[in-house]
């Protein structure tokens, strides 16, 4: 298999090269993986790690080259490796600050790994590091260190039509993800056979788009929460996408996320809503401009719309904004608003002043 400076492994390698290796100062195999450790708490398997820097040294793309050792025929056993990369691009203080903002903002991130990614688009352009560190500290984050080897192993799958061994934990009320059940805070690890066919990103989170092998529809899975994913070799071949009970003909990952918008679970189908003509920007933010649009008869200052959407996140949606819209059809969705008003009604209404 060969890999390139795209892969996430064979980039980690390049920037732990380019940032602790120089001709006076180069890395053996050994100091490069003691540096994932210490960086990232991964602990790669060194013949991985020596396959990615084989690939590394055949592109000419990575600047990387195994160091002279002179003379010295007996130092031959460990080879030493050497980086001169140098990264040249021109982007504006705007696009900076938007690029920087959308990394800070991302609570899947952990704070370590938004710090250097801060960093190293700084170098691109004439933004403020020290500015957006501060905003850093004003926000929380995760720390799931291998998510981005995660999403290279899921890419892999996908590319090889293979199936996904993952494991599913959640994080504890310190934001810590669990790599073991604990019954005393009610979570649990559940392992799962996925079929994996696309990621999308949702409110700062990646999601995973797979079908679980015991069920017959398509779902997601927030990848942070993904503890490990390994192909699985045997009897591990994807399922059809098309096959699903819940995916449409021409299947497209962005399509779902633009239909399951808080990314619940649930059913999509066709959502009739009343909405104030002043308020149709609540449909434009949460469901895209797919939809469509008729005044109600006797009431110039009311629109119909029709659109296709998670129920539940319909549901949401309309009770967050209920004083501008009132959801129609389904009656099934209705009904469920109706279950949430009163159960939200009985929560508060016994509340003493």
């Amino acid at each position: 298999m060969s890999y390139t400076k795209t892969d996430m492994l064979s980039h980690k390698i390049i920037e732990i090269l380019k940032e602790h290796s120089d001709e006076k100062h180069p890395l053996t195999q050994q100091q490069i993986c003691g540096y994932f450790e210490e960086k990232l708490g991964i602990k790669p398997n060194r013949k991985t790690v020596a396959q990615h820097l084989k690939s590394i040294i055949g592109d000419p793309s990575c600047n990387v080259f195994i160091a002279d050792n002179g003379n010295d025929e007996d130092d031959k056993s460990d080879k030493k490796y050497i980086t001169d990369i140098y990264y040249a691009a021109d982007i504006t203080t705007e696009e900076y600050e938007f690029l920087a903002d959308s990394i800070i903002y991302s609570p899947m991130l952990p704070a370590d790994y938004v710090r250097d990614l801060i960093k190293k688009i700084n170098s691109l352009s004439t933004g403020n590091t020290k500015s957006k560190e501060a905003n850093l500290r004003e926000t929380f984050h995760y720390g799931n260190k291998s998510i981005f080897l995660t999403i290279e192993n899921i890419k892999e799958a996908m590319n090889a039509n293979r199936k996904l061994d993952v494991t599913i934990s959640d994080y504890d009320k310190n934001g810590k993800l669990l790599t073991k059940s604990d019954p005393q805070s009610g979570i649990e690890l559940h392992r799962l056979m996925l079929s994996p066919y696309g990621i999308v990103m949702a409110d700062g989170f990646y999601y995973l788009l797979a079908n679980d092998v015991r069920y017959d529809d398509l779902r997601h899975f927030r990848i942070d929460k993904i503890l490990g994913a390994s192909i699985c070799e045997e009897d591990g071949s994807m399922r059809d996408v098309r096959t699903l009970s819940n995916v449409p003909r021409d299947f497209k990952p962005v399509q779902y996320k633009n239909l399951n918008r808080y990314m619940l679970d649930g059913t999509v189908e066709r959502v009739h809503i009343n909405i104030k003509k002043k308020d149709i920007s609540l449909v434009l933010d949460t469901f895209g401009n797919e939809f469509t649009c008729n005044k109600v008869i006797d009431n110039d200052d009311i629109y119909d719309v029709t659109f296709r959407a998670n129920i539940q996140t319909a549901v949401r949606w309309a009770i967050a904004n209920r004083k501008a819209v009132k959801l129609t059809s389904p009656k099934r969705a209705v009904d469920i608003v109706k279950e949430e008003i009163s159960a939200l009604s009985e929560m508060y209404g016994n509340q003493e002043r």
